[in-house]
């Protein structure tokens, strides 16, 4: 079996490290910003990161479409890594910072910290794009293409499971200042062995140092064409992207971004706010990880049976059913929906206030969730029902089994129908667009960070997924026999030339 030889390994072993670093690292942020300033300042955060991979995902991803795939990992790899370490300097130093602190110090070394963070976010973002969608190809050769992407994300989702446990017992063990240096310790750990490993791919795999760029066949030593202003090329990239085959069914696939119905910090800031102790919030998030490791390895199988075009319908239709048991959750018993409430209370001046007094500095953690836990008899938390909460979890954690093979087969429709001198452009491109709907995201819910408001949320998130859904059955109708590549692949370089022809080209 191919997908298991020892190029194979390197690559899954690399790709892990990436997901390892990513989980754990954001799940660390989350908990950082709880402690800072709340809930609205995770959803800050996260609008910092989103806009950052939405303005820059596209002209990054053309620069590693325009050079080497090694002058690529070397200038990504370092990017996100380096950007990892400052931010934890500076996290460290704002958890360290007291209340009589000068705020204006504390907001502006926060304020740096949540930007190092969207620049890590935009280099682990492009080094999962050309590990998982590039090199893959390279990799992937005959039928092992689906087989290796459902690899690749189970163990993404694996990582997702393990990432939480560790950072969680850190922080139990130690304490988030401590936990935070630590992270920032294992930023410097990770880069040197995803050099070494890498490196060991390069190596070991002569079709990596082929590339078709600009309609030429180029070795690592021709392969850097990048203009001074690749960067700022953002219409070029944007016109790639649209005219690819594929669009509709990426537009899909970013749809799926904008909304509340997944298991980040909002649905556990979500589940707290109600009353949810954190030990069950944790195993519903692990719950939910596992979920998606079943449906990523069940890709294969059913990818085998119906076809990639099929089997992304049936991913799709599965998390619509799922998520329409998270939607009605607002109707359930115990759920904190109080729109009446809450706009009867708001005015834009407390907003405001509340919106600036997330940026000013704390000397006490967030205080735990406190509940007296949940009474299984009558199924409440301090006298309210879970039956909301508990049916809002369990069908945003059961659909991501849908959700995961949707995304595995769109994927998979995607690295097949774009070429390969413009596969980082428009998964650069495809990221940023995805980050655009996330950013949409934080902005509803800084606007209406309230549980009471949640379902607002929920509904505005449903109906985008829904659009999205639309969308792929829309790109399999228009294009019922798409076409093939136009340009040749790798696997055609390789029937011209012999591998010793390939490593004398970068030697």
């Amino acid at each position: 079996m191919p997908t298991f030889n020892v190029n194979n390994i390197l690559l899954y072993t690399s790709y892990t490290l990436t997901c390892l670093e990513d989980r754990a690292w954001s799940f660390a942020v989350a908990l950082t910003m709880q402690e800072l300033g709340g809930m609205r300042l995770v959803s800050i955060e996260q609008f910092a990161e989103g806009i950052s991979c939405m303005l820059f995902s596209g002209s990054i991803g053309k620069y590693c479409d325009d050079v080497s795939r090694r002058k690529g990992i070397i200038s990504i790899v370092p990017l996100n890594n380096v950007a990892l370490m400052c931010a934890c300097a500076c996290f460290t130093v704002c958890l360290s910072l007291s209340e009589a602190a000068n705020k204006t110090l504390y907001t502006g070394i926060l304020v740096l910290g949540m930007l190092l963070c969207a620049m890590n976010r935009l280099g682990l973002n492009q080094e999962k794009n050309c590990i998982g969608r590039d090199w893959v190809m390279v990799l992937g050769t005959g039928g092992s293409l689906s087989k290796l992407n459902a690899i690749l994300t189970s163990l993404d989702q694996l990582a997702n499971v393990i990432s939480p446990l560790i950072a969680g017992a850190l922080v139990s063990l130690i304490n988030l200042k401590t936990t935070v240096i630590v992270f920032g310790i294992g930023g410097a750990i990770s880069v040197v062995l995803k050099a070494i490993i890498l490196n060991m791919l390069l190596q070991k795999e002569p079709r990596l140092h082929v590339k078709e760029i600009k309609g030429k066949t180029l070795g690592s030593q021709d392969a850097v064409l990048v203009k001074p202003n690749a960067f700022l090329d953002a219409f070029r990239v944007l016109g790639v992207y649209w005219k690819q085959q594929i669009f509709a069914a990426a537009l899909g696939m970013a749809l799926l971004f904008m909304t509340v119905l997944g298991f980040d910090g909002l649905a556990i800031g979500y589940g707290q706010s109600v009353g949810l102790p954190d030990s069950l919030l944790g195993g519903f998030r692990s719950f939910g990880s596992l979920c998606g490791i079943l449906g990523a390895l069940s890709y294969a199988f059913f990818e085998r049976m119906m076809g990639v075009r099929k089997t992304g319908i049936f991913g799709l239709a599965f998390q619509q059913v799922c998520l329409i048991i998270a939607v009605t959750s607002i109707v359930m018993p115990g759920s904190p929906m109080d729109l009446d409430g809450y706009f009867g209370s708001i005015t834009p001046k407390k907003w405001w206030s509340d919106f600036k007094d997330s940026f000013s500095p704390v000397t006490t953690v967030a205080p735990a969730n406190s509940t007296e836990g949940i009474n299984w008899q009558d199924f409440t938390s301090n006298g309210e029902s879970m039956i909301s909460i508990f049916a809002f979890l369990i069908g945003i954690a059961t659909a991501r089994f849908g959700l995961w093979m949707a995304d595995l087969a769109i994927t998979q429709v995607m690295q097949e129908g774009v070429i390969e001198s413009q596969r980082n452009t428009v998964f650069g491109v495809h990221n940023a667009l995805c980050q655009t709907f996330s950013v949409l995201k934080d902005v509803m819910v800084i606007v209406l960070p309230e549980a009471s408001t949640f379902a607002i949320c929920m509904l505005i998130s449903y109906g985008f997924v829904a659009v999205g859904f639309i969308a792929y059955l829309y790109y399999l109708v228009k294009y019922k026999n798409p076409l093939p590549e136009k340009s040749r692949t790798i696997t055609d370089v390789l029937e011209s030339r012999s591998a010793t022809e390939i490593l004398d080209s970068r030697l």
